[in-house]
């Protein structure tokens, strides 16, 4: 699932997919408008290692990816912001390439491929890959019951 350079052991990886809550705000005409709505923040990590990011869009959209071909994910990503923190190394925003293919049905790969440029310190240059899948339907349904309750 994850791979990075210079951690030669990687231990105790693990996926979080959360259905967050997103506020946009715009001005129109001087007057303020605020839009809420569910997406999904996405964190992996390990012992010393974690990479998030946020979606930027409703869940609806990612059912707008034609089925079997893969895209460029950056736009989809809030702020284009992705984090990642290695050992004491915080808050870090790498250089990525990021991509998703829809696949039977509401199935979604996400390849990434990443590295961290430091300008001559090679003690904190980092580059690797994640890969993922996720089940859209498994927040699609848990949207559809907080709407019931």
């Amino acid at each position: 699932m994850f791979k990075i350079a210079k951690l030669e052991k990687v231990n105790n990886e693990e996926l979080k997919i959360s259905l967050v809550t997103q506020e946009h705000h715009s001005y129109e005409n001087g007057k303020k408008s605020s839009e809420y709505f569910k997406t999904l923040s996405f964190d992996i990590s390990g012992d010393d290692y974690s990479f998030t990011f946020d979606l930027n869009c409703r869940l609806e959209k990612l059912l707008e990816i034609p089925m079997s071909e893969t895209i460029d994910f950056k736009d989809y990503i809030f702020g284009g912001e992705t984090w990642l923190n290695v050992k004491g190394l915080n808050g870090v925003e790498p250089e990525m390439n990021i991509k998703i293919t829809r696949y039977l049905k509401n199935r979604f790969l996400i390849f990434i491929t990443f590295y961290t440029d430091y300008y001559n310190n090679d003690d904190n240059e980092y580059s690797g890959m994640i890969e993922f899948t996720f089940n859209l339907d498994d927040f699609l349904e848990e949207k559809r019951k907080r709407k019931l309750i």
